[in-house]
């Protein structure tokens, strides 16, 4: 299997992260799983794997934040502690 380019990889993790700002749980598993492939071809790039890290951390933020059985979800408040704004 041919090696899959960081510049590629790199614009997959920018729309999973515009999926995670948005609340899009599906859309945002779905690029997550692919991704998860992607990098085990990938060409060696330690920016795309912290990148990487960096979204899997914010994915865990939503997913945590998305437990309906907790509170109800209110996006503004979401992004202020996503954000820090």
């Amino acid at each position: 299997m041919a090696a899959v380019s960081s510049a590629k990889i790199g614009q997959k993790i920018n729309e999973w992260y515009q999926n995670i700002k948005r609340l899009n749980v599906t859309d945002a598993e779905i690029l997550r799983s692919e991704i998860r492939r992607d990098l085990d071809v990938m060409e060696e790039d330690e920016q795309a794997v912290l990148y990487f890290q960096l979204m899997e951390f914010r994915h865990e933020q939503m997913l945590e934040y998305m437990d309906l059985g907790a509170r109800k979800m209110n996006k503004a408040e979401y992004l202020r502690s996503v954000e820090g704004q």
